[in-house]
Order: structure tokens, then C-alpha cells, then sequence
């Protein structure tokens, strides 16, 4: 009894102690997220999209002046939200 608490308290103060938070950006970050390429954020790509896709852009539905080059792409690239 006494060494299955051991190995539970010394696994749960490892994972206290090796668990970390991110405290500064890192440059070599990637700039992509891709949840089962049903949503796929890309940011500040500023490249065309290709023709076989559904383009819009975030101009066609508002006017604004920061664009930030990201792009979103859905349902494995039918449709691409591009903000430039």
C-alpha cells in the first residue's frame, strides 16, 4: 500500500515539476494549425491560394486598413478565407 502512494505522489510531483509554461515567443514557432484538415489556420502566408478552391476575402465582407496575411482554409481546402 505504502508504495503504490509512493509511486502516485512521485508521479504526480514529476509531472508538477517537469510541466512548464511557455513564458516567451519562439521565432522557429510554427505558423500553422490544422485540426483534421477540416479547419487549417495559416498565419501571415500572403501567397495566392490555388484554383481549385472557393476564395474569399475578408475585403468582400469589410473594409478594413490591418491586414494580417493570415489565411483559413475548410473542409480539406474547399473553401479559403484569406485576409489580404
Amino acid at each position: 500500500m505504502k508504495l503504490k502512494t509512493f509511486a502516485m505522489l512521485s508521479i504526480t510531483l514529476s509531472a508538477a515539476l517537469l510541466s512548464g509554461c511557455k513564458s516567451h515567443s519562439s521565432q522557429m514557432a510554427a505558423k500553422e494549425t490544422n485540426i483534421l484538415g477540416i479547419v487549417k489556420v495559416e498565419r501571415g502566408v500572403y501567397a495566392h491560394t490555388p484554383p481549385t478552391t472557393i476564395a474569399l476575402n475578408t475585403n468582400e465582407f469589410f473594409s478594413r486598413q490591418d491586414i494580417s496575411g493570415d489565411r483559413v482554409t475548410l473542409l480539406w481546402g474547399l473553401i479559403t478565407l484569406q485576409d489580404y
